[in-house]
């Protein structure tokens, strides 16, 4: 590799690198919203079926929602990981030079 491929190459990287630093935050980000939308699901669901209990009107709706939101957390972990591991790979990537 010729030193021009090998700066160029390493720029990327760096580039790469720059983007990572907003778009990591920002996975967390995520990850915290879909961690507090399943609290306050969970806490409504507690207040639901302490209702339940008492043989009072409530509501069971929380259940069907339940899913959406620890699918929501679910994808939000994954991009999260990918986005580490890209991190480490690249930094990998330019100490190996």
């Amino acid at each position: 590799m010729n030193d021009t491929n090998q700066t160029s190459a390493e720029q990327a990287i760096q580039d790469q690198l720059r983007r990572l630093k907003w778009m990591i935050p920002d996975a967390i980000r995520r990850m915290d919203e879909a961690a507090q939308c399943m609290l306050r699901r969970a806490q409504g669901a507690v207040k639901d079926t302490e209702a339940l209990l008492a043989d009072q009107p409530c509501s069971m709706s929380w259940v069907d929602f339940a899913e959406g939101d620890l699918r929501a957390a679910r994808e939000a972990k994954a991009e999260l990981a990918k986005l580490i591991e890209q991190q480490k790979m690249l930094e990998f990537f330019l100490r190996k030079d």
